[in-house]
């Protein structure tokens, strides 16, 4: 007996992250609340388990702001409009905020372990897995070290690691690099770029202002217009060169061709 081939079309892979139609409004001000505030409207996008996305747009647009929707948090005082599947992943997401956040009073092995308690990983499996990434993350030797005692990049470099040791699937990284030098920056994503993160399984949601940094570690870059947020530009980074993408991104940005 013979049966016929299915003609169904394969299932296609839930996406790790996605909005629909987001749009997040803040409350005016005053006793009339007046002046609401629309910060991102009508927001689609995707992201996929093993892809880096990287968020651009001019300060105020709503980056971070998306950020908080992906990762579950909705702002306080907003009204949210649309789909997401933030509620549902908000604890299987890590969240690096700008600021470092080291705990002064921790040396640096207690502090990459603050998110692992948190997260109630067995203290054991924690401590190990925390001491092969002090290697990986180039920060062998320094286990004992006060956060004074590191430099900027290594504190980064401490805080990417304390948000990586639970090993949630989805990294949600809010400019990590903005307070750092341009030399000590360039270091700092070649970096990352190295680790490969989204390259074991996670999916990757970066924010930053700096276009080539979106080039250089992601595999999307998504630009957002002035506010009220929209995705005007969705563009997948060529592999063969980034003038083109590079030249799109900044057209996207900057529409009226004022910076060129």
């Amino acid at each position: 007996m013979t049966t016929s081939p299915s003609t169904e079309a394969p299932t296609a892979a839930a996406p790790a992250l996605e909005v629909a139609g987001l749009t997040v409004t803040f409350p005016g001000t005053g006793r009339r609340a007046v002046g609401a505030v629309v910060a991102l409207q009508e927001v689609d996008l995707e992201v996929a388990v093993g892809e880096f996305v990287a968020v651009v747009g001019p300060s105020g647009c709503g980056k971070s702001t998306l950020l908080r929707v992906l990762a579950g948090l909705t702002p306080p005082g907003a009204t949210v409009t649309g789909r997401s599947t933030g509620t549902a992943c908000g604890r299987s997401a890590a969240w690096m905020p700008q600021r470092d956040g080291l705990l002064p009073w921790r040396r640096a092995l207690p502090n990459a372990l603050v998110g692992a308690r948190i997260a109630g990983m067995d203290r054991a499996v924690a401590d190990a897995r925390a001491r092969a990434l002090f290697d990986e993350f180039g920060l062998a030797g320094f286990e004992r070290a006060w956060p004074h005692e590191l430099s900027g990049g290594m504190r980064q470099r401490l805080a990417l690691l304390r948000t990586c040791l639970p090993g949630r699937p989805i990294l949600l990284l809010d400019e990590p690099f903005g307070a750092l030098d341009a030399i000590t920056r360039r270091r700092m994503n070649a970096w990352l770029a190295g680790l490969d993160l989204a390259g074991r399984g996670r999916a990757v949601v970066l924010v930053t202002h700096d276009v080539d940094e979106a080039l250089l570690l992601a595999d999307r870059v998504v630009v957002l217009s002035d506010r009220p947020g929209r995705v005007v530009l969705d563009l997948r980074v060529p592999r063969d060169g980034t003038a083109g993408a590079r030249r799109a991104l900044l057209e996207a940005l900057d529409p009226a061709g004022e910076a060129r």
